[in-house]
């Protein structure tokens, strides 16, 4: 996209692949490969000739103008300029079919991919060149305005659909008027909100790891609230599914993590799961529509997700209890599940509820991010294993 001083995000709607034809689908999927060999083409074509289209400055810019002067024929130009009926790299006759604006699009989201390589190379940064990028992997250009628009149907069951020129050039055949494509959208209140914040200036197609179809649209605020914020920015990521501190009176000895990693991979397969659910009944039910069958899909996941997440609990607690034993052979352990707050000092001073506490025991204190304590003191207790536990219920 081209610079601007303005604010512009970016909205990501799902496409409702399932409700489109088997030629729809085929000339998408077509449409976004031939994409990206043209950019990579474009990409291939400017590192073969970086020195004479750097320009600015610093010499961090591609001259846009003369990349489309070395790979593009110009029969009708403006009054003083010359005709270019031949050119070094000739992409029309190395791809035919494709429109003049399709080449266009490609060859301007092939220029900001070089400039940002030349950012990053300026500011230290060890990065590939773009022209290195894996064969296998899709690069979507940008679409801007010119070539698109979003349509609201009242007549058909999907009420949302985006209007797209096919990119295949239409003179060739005699025709004068391009075709378009229909592509149905999943999409939500909150699509609709964040694109009505602006104006809509560019979209992107592309599918994500799991093959999944998406459509981002590049909007252009208007109204922007501006918020003083006199406090640093943070992010916190919890990503643990239980942490044991092992304290003794001398220090904490030891800190382990017990970690899941198949457990959040399959939960979060799940929310994506019911997420698609819930912003499908959501829809159908603001549009007046009847979601009973999707009420009914959503009721069945969500018993399956809980289903998976209490395996891999008792997973969990099966780990934790033989971490426990384990320990018991070198310590008199006292296990305390939730929050450490005065353990450390109740033990050096007085005896805890149910249990006989001196100056030389060993604490374990477990804390859970996922609220899992009920689940391990109930299982304690039916373990019977946790000798001299510090928590009432657990003794």
């Amino acid at each position: 996209m081209a610079q601007s001083k303005g604010v512009t995000i970016s909205v990501k709607v799902p496409i409702n692949w399932a409700s489109m034809t088997e030629r729809t689908k085929q000339k998408l999927s077509q449409t976004v490969g031939r994409d990206s060999r043209i950019i990579r083409a474009y990409l291939g074509i400017i590192e073969q000739h970086e020195d004479e289209l750097l320009t600015g400055k610093n010499k961090d810019k591609i001259d846009d103008t003369n990349l489309s002067k070395l790979t593009m024929t110009s029969k009708k130009v403006k009054s003083g300029d010359e005709q270019r009926t031949s050119v070094l790299h000739d992409f029309k006759v190395r791809f035919p079919r494709i429109s003049q604006n399709e080449m266009t699009d490609c060859r301007k989201t092939s220029v900001a991919h070089y400039e940002s390589y030349l950012k990053l190379k300026k500011n230290g940064r060890k990065v590939s060149r773009p022209s290195s990028i894996s064969s296998s992997r899709r690069i979507p250009r940008w679409t801007f305005t010119r070539m698109f628009r979003i349509v609201k149907s009242e007549t058909t069951v999907l009420n949302w659909w985006l209007d797209i020129r096919n990119s295949l050039d239409s003179v060739q055949e005699g025709r004068p008027i391009h075709d378009r494509t229909l592509i149905p959208l999943k999409m939500s209140p909150f699509h609709l909100n964040q694109i009505g914040r602006g104006e809509v200036k560019a979209l992107q197609l592309f599918t994500d790891k799991e093959k999944k179809w998406w459509v981002t649209f590049a909007v252009r605020l208007t109204n922007i609230e501006v918020q003083e914020n006199t406090l640093p920015i943070a992010i916190l990521g919890i990503e643990k599914a239980a942490c044991s501190s092992l304290l003794t009176p001398e220090k904490t000895r030891e800190v382990r993590y017990f970690l899941q990693t198949d457990k959040v991979t399959v939960i979060k397969k799940y929310d994506r799961l019911v997420a698609d659910l819930q912003r499908e009944m959501n829809t159908r039910r603001n549009n007046g529509q009847s979601y009973n069958r999707v009420a009914e899909k959503l009721r069945r996941l969500r018993a399956k997700r809980e289903c998976v997440a209490k395996e891999y609990d008792r997973v969990l607690v099966r780990q934790i209890l033989d971490y426990v034993e384990e320990l018991s052979k070198k310590y008199t352990l006292y296990v305390a599940i939730g929050r450490l707050k005065k353990y450390p000092n109740t033990c050096k001073k007085r005896k805890l509820p149910g249990a006989k506490v001196s100056r030389n025991d060993t604490l374990l204190s477990l804390c859970s991010n996922n609220k899992q304590s009920e689940a391990w003191t109930c299982s304690a207790r039916l373990e019977g294993r946790w000798k001299g536990c510090s928590i009432p219920s657990c003794s």
